[in-house]
């Protein structure tokens, strides 16, 4: 191996999911030919996929539960090539509770090839009437004949009504489904994100589907586990540095500096950040020139997401995880993470309620938020009424993910913004164009897609995302291209 000075520094801004995997991928293929360090703001890398500490238990938390699924194959391949396969539980059926029908297992056929293996899920939700099983059979049809280019442009509830889909089919179904996966409603979503979601997150391959929850909190998932795995690589991972400027001149690089004063010579940058902050890193005008976007990218519209954490005196449902219907809340869960930590404290029962595209709450106060959180909760889970709620917290980040709009699906960067222009300078973070909706799946992809710049930028050969769960013969026939 080539000496620390013989090879090419690569500073990563951000330490999220997105950072994370970009700093893996350099490593993993070229470690000969670069050093990688990774500067974090925050005390503790993960970005969003963060957690807190309850002052009251001593428990470590996440702000909000995020979730894989099966067909997320980048994550898990991640998380594989980190020794951590064990570090998501795989649940391959849902429960979904309508307050006033008998739960709805969804559970896809184990023998029948996809797209067959969802045919009798839609039948056994107890919720719908026939009139609007009938109306997603069609709609799921008519969406897997679609390809991605012909909803370009399409707002997602404009397509579903336009095939067919009455008010009552799209808020009982298809709302359920996007706002949970994309943070927005059928509304404002593009149609192109919601066929993602429900051809490569349901239809495309058996196991798409599978639900996937981190069995630890995603501080030590991210933060301490990934990290640890990366610094054994040789990655420097510096938390609680900011990075204030990446400093140019006439657009070539010339150095990191960070908000304590330090000045970072790089070779290339990989930018991890948010979108509502990366236009902050660059003044030199002729960025600005290159990249003309650059200051767009901070209005791309932001969805918030919710998490309500409770403590119960008792348990009110053994289930790891429900979906409810028709209510506020979207998704109960029994924190695998606070089961375990339970045993410290038995009085106390965690149970995390998480609200996706929260823009109804914002009118309400915490108290009236929780009231009818509990009141839903009491409607499908009973023990809930004799339960005492012994505290609560309420945590909202306004910019949990990007709104995918058909408007932002446009102008979603790509990973090497001016390769020619700006050959040190790649873009990486679930909002850069990375064909998925904000998840850890698209953030993993853009890192992939970012080091793959890298690559290219030194001469090297490039490096694609894994392509997703294979699908079967079937499955190539029936999905269109």
């Amino acid at each position: 191996m080539s000496g620390s000075e013989d090879r090419r520094h690569v500073v990563i801004v951000g330490g999220g999911v997105a950072g994370l995997a970009a700093a893996e991928c350099i490593v993993r293929h070229h470690p000969e030919h670069f050093r990688v360090s990774v500067l974090e703001a925050k005390r503790v890398a993960g970005g969003r996929a963060g957690s807190f500490t309850d002052p009251d238990s001593g428990e470590t938390l996440d702000y909000c539960q995020h979730v894989a699924m099966g067909c997320c194959t980048n994550l898990i391949g991640l998380l594989s090539r980190c020794g951590l396969t064990d570090a998501l539980r795989r649940y391959k059926s849902l429960t979904f509770f309508h307050p006033h029908f008998p739960p709805s297992k969804f559970t896809p056929s184990t023998w029948l090839p996809a797209p067959l293996h969802l045919a009798s899920v839609i039948g056994k939700l107890n919720y719908l009437n026939r009139k609007q099983k009938n109306e997603i059979r069609r709609g799921l049809w008519k969406l897997i004949r679609s390809s991605h280019h012909q909803l370009d442009h399409a707002i997602a509830s404009e397509w579903l009504q336009s095939h067919g889909q009455s008010a009552e089919t799209i808020r009982l179904f298809w709302d359920v489904i996007l706002t949970s996966a994309l943070g927005e409603s059928s509304q404002h979503a593009s149609m192109t994100a919601a066929r993602k979601v429900f051809v490569d997150g349901f239809a495309a391959a058996r196991g798409a589907s599978d639900v996937l929850v981190p069995d630890r909190p995603l501080s030590t998932l991210f933060g301490r586990d990934v990290v640890g795995v990366l610094t054994q690589l040789g990655v420097k991972v510096r938390c609680a540095t900011p990075a204030q400027k990446i400093q140019t001149h006439q657009g070539n690089l010339q150095a990191v500096l960070t908000s304590d004063g330090q000045r970072i010579a790089a070779d290339h940058v990989i930018s991890a950040v948010p979108w509502h902050t990366v236009a902050r890193l660059f003044d030199d005008p002729e960025i600005a020139r290159i990249l003309p976007r650059l200051s767009s990218f901070e209005h791309f519209p932001s969805s918030p997401i919710s998490g309500l954490h409770l403590w119960f005196d008792r348990p009110i449902t053994e289930r790891p995880h429900a979906v409810l219907v028709d209510t506020l809340t979207q998704w109960l869960f029994r924190q695998p993470c606070g089961q375990f930590q339970a045993a410290k404290n038995s009085s106390e029962h965690y149970y995390q309620v998480v609200i996706s595209g929260s823009h109804p709450m914002s009118g309400s106060s915490k108290d009236e938020i929780v009231r009818q959180v509990l009141s839903e909760l009491g409607a499908v889970f009973p023990p809930t009424k004799s339960a005492t709620l012994l505290r609560h917290r309420v945590v909202t980040d306004p910019n949990s993910v990007f709104s995918v709009r058909p408007t932002v699906e446009q102008l979603r960067p790509s990973p090497s913004p001016a390769p020619e222009k700006l050959p040190w300078l790649c873009l990486a973070g679930d909002w850069t164009r990375t064909g998925w909706p904000a998840t850890m799946e698209g953030a993993v992809i853009s890192g992939i897609q970012a080091a793959g710049g890298v690559f290219e930028n030194a001469g090297l050969p490039s490096i694609a995302p894994d392509p997703g769960l294979k699908r079967g013969w079937l499955a190539n026939c029936m999905i269109a291209h």
